[in-house]
This record gives structure tokens, sequence and C-alpha cells, in this order.
């Protein structure tokens, strides 16, 4: 009977390998920021410092450049350094060294100098994490003459590639596919696989190849196994190197298919795949029967963490581009769609105080498959044409209402069935719902989702919020104010603090009328709005509310405290009228009823600015020369900084915070 083998991480493979190399070769030298006693941000030297000793496996300061300078100089005296950079992009300080010294020393010296260094950069999205973290950063080293380039997809690759490079007498950059680095599969180590340069067919097939490398494989197997339910056949292959790439397996596959498709998580532009592709064309083009196509992420920046799911090559991407290869595509047969299965997505509010839309044209039907902000609808309001993006990836399972039919915002307008799961190893940023962003890898200390654990769904504001911190570049700034004549002048006039605060943010307003606008982002200008209308924060046993004060420039102090009670009264009763529920055009939000001082709030999208107030409390406040205790408040702004500079924002809550506090300012 055969015995099964140890389900094994890929950062397991990653420690061990080196724990192997260390013990094999005295040379071995293990060092980079916080490898040591930390054993790593992902824990892949964990142990090594203290079985080999830190002369073995050491910290470094925080400088990369360094770190690869003294590779450099430790490789020319006889040893094998492997370094580690902390994230993708933490290694372009080191790039200068790395390409002009680490790459061409070899050649400089006419091949008397070797570099066996090994540069170990973890790379890729897929974990949540925020910029100058989820870089994919190979195409710069691969266009660099004289660096192999080596990134592994599988566990047993993982050991066995690494080893290899560490033993390489070339300068090696290692790409570690870090959302992969809790995946664990069934692998006996040590263990040798196929050695650099050369490509493995992970799933054959007859249809179209599949190319990937590093986390895409994983992608273009569910891809292909996804793409066998409708009868497509789809071959993926592996590089395992990018430098040196085996020419030949990708050749002899592509002219056994007739088809290519492309993955990488980087950037299209001057990506890997471009090489790819040109190349396939130059070698194959007899025997192609489509041109080459490409899944890649977008031309822009990696994004914040909640727009991962849209700028990373999903499944939903890949088999919309084997349909694009190979005309085979919808939903895989056997499978019914329920009639409104998944999660909605209803008509968002499109600005300008618009509350409805004629629903023009569908671009999709029931069973299609859409990926992440593909168009699903046309839909014309009082003021334009405007197409619709979808929120989710999946299979479209219900359009709710037909062509011709008006929908209020919020109404349902179609139903997606999303691929189960969440998202993996979240390390820095805020995570990923259950919508498909990545495979979902399991993650150390219990930090995954278990079957038991409740979803619960997101509120209706979800999406809105989402728009504002995707589309609007906001900056918040703030300053503390003595609120004792505020609260004095509560107290001789009855007309409550918000009134008061409301009526400084007003008289702040005519003042800087910047702060009382929208942004047509199509037309490139600021549209200064005439009219105010407030909104402001109402604690109801339902949660917040944001009532709004209609008109609240014309009226006067009395009538705009009258108002403000008014709305309280009908949110906490939930019966705000529809007229006061949307249409605001500046907020004034409070935070003192939460007891803290402050927060940096997602503006309220269309608008451009809102004021926060925190909790009055007891300080010890500088008055004529003395300290003496008194109630201070901190104001803060947040503004849309393309209405204005800096200067014009501090103008704006100076006003305001003169306003509230008669003078007596502290900055905060």
């Amino acid at each position: 009977m055969t015995q099964a083998l140890e389900p094994t991480s890929m950062a397991q493979a990653f420690n061990t390998a080196l724990r192997d190399a260390l013990a094999a070769d005295e040379r071995v030298l293990v060092f980079g920021e916080d490898v040591g006693r930390l054993g790593g941000v992902f824990r892949i030297t964990d142990g090594l410092a203290d079985a080999f000793g830190d002369r073995r496996c050491f910290d470094t300061p925080v400088s990369e450049a360094g770190i690869a300078g003294l590779a450099i100089g430790l490789a020319m005296a006889g040893f094998r350094p492997v370094v580690e950079m902390q994230f993708d992009a933490f290694a372009y300080p080191a790039f200068e060294q790395i390409a002009s010294h680490m790459a061409k020393m070899r050649n400089r010296t006419r091949g008397r100098v070797g570099l066996p260094i090994v540069v170990r950069i973890p790379y890729g999205g897929g974990i949540g994490a925020v910029e100058h973290h989820s870089d994919s950063s190979e195409a710069y080293y691969a266009h660099t003459a004289g660096l192999k380039v080596v990134t592994p997809a599988t566990t047993a690759d993982a050991y066995s590639l690494l080893r290899e490079a560490i033993e390489d007498p070339d300068p090696v950059i290692f790409l570690e596919p870090k959302r992969h680095y809790w995946t664990k599969e069934e692998t006996e180590l040590p263990c040798r696989t196929e050695p650099f340069g050369t490509a493995v067919v992970r799933r054959p097939g007859t249809d179209a190849t599949l190319v990937g490398y590093g986390p895409s494989v994983a992608v273009g197997l569910a891809a292909a196994a996804e793409a066998a339910a409708v009868g497509l056949d789809v071959e993926v292959l592996d590089l395992r190197t990018l430098v040196p790439l085996d020419d030949r397996t990708l050749t002899e596959s592509v002219r056994r298919t007739g088809r290519c498709l492309v993955v990488h998580e980087a950037q299209g532009f001057a990506g890997v795949g471009a090489e790819i592709a040109a190349l396939v064309q130059e070698r194959c083009f007899d025997a192609l029967r489509a041109p080459v196509l490409r899944v890649t992420g977008l031309d822009v920046p990696c994004p914040p963490p909640l727009l991962e799911g849209a700028y990373l090559p999903g499944v939903a991407r890949v088999l919309a581009g084997l349909h694009r290869l190979t005309g085979v595509g919808g939903r895989p047969a056997g499978r019914p769609v329920p009639a409104a299965a998944g999660r909605t997505f209803t008509l968002p509010d499109l600005g300008e105080g618009l509350t409805e839309a004629e629903l023009l044209e569908w671009k999709v039907e029931v069973g299609d498959l859409v990926a992440h902000d593909q168009v699903v609808a046309e839909v014309e309001t009082a003021k334009s044409v405007v197409t619709l993006p979808s929120p989710f990836a999946g299979t479209v399972t219900a359009l709710h209402c037909p062509a011709g039919e008006v929908v209020r915002v919020g109404g349902p307008l179609l139903s997606v069935a999303e691929p189960d799961g969440a998202s993996g190893a979240v390390l820095t940023g805020y995570g990923t719902g259950a919508s498909e962003r990545w495979s979902p890898s399991p993650v150390p200390r219990g930090g995954g989702v278990e079957a038991s654990d409740a979803r619960v769904p997101m509120g209706a504001t979800a999406e809105k919020f989402l728009r504002s911190h995707r589309d609007t570049p906001s900056v918040t700034i703030w300053a503390d104010v003595d609120a004792t004549g505020l609260l004095a002048e509560r107290a001789s006039r009855g007309a409550g603090l918000l009134a008061l605060l409301a009526r400084a943010c007003l008289s702040g307003l005519a003042a800087f009328p910047e702060f009382n606008s929208r942004v047509d982002s199509d037309r490139g200008e600021v549209v200064r709005l005439s009219r105010v209308h407030l909104g402001f924060a109402a604690q109801t046993p339902k949660g917040l509310v944001v009532p709004v004060v209609r008109d609240a420039d014309r009226l006067p102090l009395d009538a705009l405290a009258a108002e403000l009670r008014r709305l309280t009264d009908l949110a906490r009763r939930d019966a705000l009228p529809a007229g006061h529920r949307t249409g605001g055009t500046f907020t004034l939000n409070n935070y003192g009823v939460f007891d803290v001082d402050g927060a940096t709030p997602i503006l309220n999208h269309p608008q451009v600015a809102m004021v926060g107030v925190g909790r009055v409390t007891d300080r010890p406040w500088a008055v004529d020369g003395r300290v003496e205790v008194r109630k201070v408040v901190s104001l803060s702004l947040t503004f849309d900084h393309r209405v204005c500079d800096g200067g014009t924002a501090a103008g704006f809550l100076r006003h305001v915070v003169d306003a509230v506090g008669g003078g007596s300012v502290e900055g905060g």
C-alpha cells in the first residue's frame, strides 16, 4: 500500500529548501530585513537563525540597495548569498545594483567572475495589500540581460527551483507568488523537478494553449476546468522560468492546439506576455487558427485592496478570453441557473440629485459570464445616457427589469452568481468580501473562512462608499477649538450645538463656495451649486441616517434649529420623507455621539466636502498666557482635492473654527 504524502505549504517548501541549502554548503548565507529573529514577514526563514546561527542567517538595515551591494561583494569573495526583499516594490531601490552590477559582472570580467546570488522577491497580488506590496515586476528583470528569472507555481517546484537557484553560478531573481505561500499540496521533500529552462504542461488539452507562470497557473487551471464543462479542452502550460525560456515546449504546445492565451498579473503593456505573444506569432504563424490573446492586469498601478478583484485576471476574465479565442463559451451545460441567485446589482446614485433612470439596453443575457467593471446596461437619465459597469464577476442569473422600464435609484437591475470563496491571507489592508477576486488559500493561525462562519450582506451604501473611495482624491485636515463660547451661546439661545455648528458651516460655504459643488469629470469642470442642501448625521435605532435640510442657507438660526430637530425626529421614527433622504450638497458629520475625537471619513458622493465634529472634552488650553482647563472640540474638513488646494481648504476650516470659537483657536 502506498503511503499518503503529507500536505506541504509552499512557504514550508521554501523554508526547507533554504534549510537544506544551508546545511549542504557552508558558503550559503541568508540575509535581509527581519529574516533573522522574526523569520521574515511571511515566516519563510523561520528558525534558520536558531539552527545555523546569526552569522549564516542575519538581519540587515532597511536598505535594499545596501543588501544587494553586500550580496555582490560577498559573492565576489566566494560566498553564495540568498537575500530577501520583503515585498516586490521594495526591491526597486536595489535595481541599480541588480541591473548595473549583479547582472553585468560576468560579462564585464569576460567570464572570470560569476555572482552566485539569489534575490528572493515575494511578488504579485491576492493578499489584500496596499500600494508597494502587490507589484508584478518580472518584466524588469526578464529584460535585464545577465539575470535568470524564476517563478514556481507548485510546492514541489518551490523547493526544487530554489535549491537549483542557490546552486546556480549566476544571479537568479527568484519570484515567489505570495498569495500561494499557504497553499498546500501533497509533496515529499526533498524533491527535484525539471531544471531551469523547462516548461511543464500542467493540464493537457487540444483546443487552446493557456500559458501562465507563478500565480496565474492556478487561475489558468481553474478556468480550464470551468471551460471543460462547455466542451472546451484547454492545455495549461506552466513556464516556471522566464529566463531561460523554454520556447520549444511553448511552440510545440501551440502548434498542437492552434490557439494561445497568455495570462499574467502584471500590466499588459510591454509585459512578459507581449514577448510570448510575439515569439508564438513568429514561430507558429502557419499553425495559428486565431490571434494570440492576453489576459493581464490593467495598465494602472496595483489598486487598493477592495479594487484588487477588478485588477487581477480572475477565472471569469480568463474564460471570457478563451471564449474570444475559440468562440466556445456561455453557461456550462448541465448547470441550471436559478432565477435570482447570487448578488444583486442595484441602480446606483448617478449624482446631480437624480432619483431614477430609464433602462435603454441590456448588454448581457441570463447565463452570460461577466467580469468586474464589464458594461452590463445602458440607462438614460434626465441629464445624459450612462453605461453601467458590473461591480461583480460571475454568471448572470436574472435581469430584473426589461428595456424601456424606469428604475428608481436603489432598484434591482440584475443578479450575478459569483464563484464561491473569499480572499486568502490578508497581510495589510482591508481584505475582501466573497466576490471572485482570486483563488482562496488557507492562511496560518485560523485566518481562513470556515464553512460555519456567517455571511452578512453588505449594506445598501457599500457601493456608494466604494465609488467615492475609488474616484475621489480626498484629504482630511483638522483643528482643535475652544468650545466655551459655543456652549455659552447654546445656553443663552437654546438653539442646540448642531444648529450652531451648521450655522458656522453655512457661513464658511458662503465665503468659500468651492466646497458646495460637484465635479463633472467628463467635462473637466467644477460645478458650483447655487443652493446649500445640508446633510447631517442623525443617530437612530437603525443606525446612522443622514437627513438633508433643503435650502439650509436660506434659513435663519431659529428656523434652521427647528428643521434639524424635525428631521431628526422623523429619522428616528423611520418616517423621513424621500425628499430629505438624498440630494445633499454638503454634510456635517457628528462623531461625538460615538465618543471619539474625529475620523477620516469617505465623502458622500457626489459631494466634495464634509465637516466632522468630535466629542467635547476637558483639555488644558492656553488663555492669555496661562493654562486653563477648557471645553475643547476637534473639527475636521474632508474635501475633494480636485476642487481646491490645501490653502483654500485651510481657509475654510479656519473660518468655521473662528465662527465656533470666537477666535480662540489652537491648531490640531
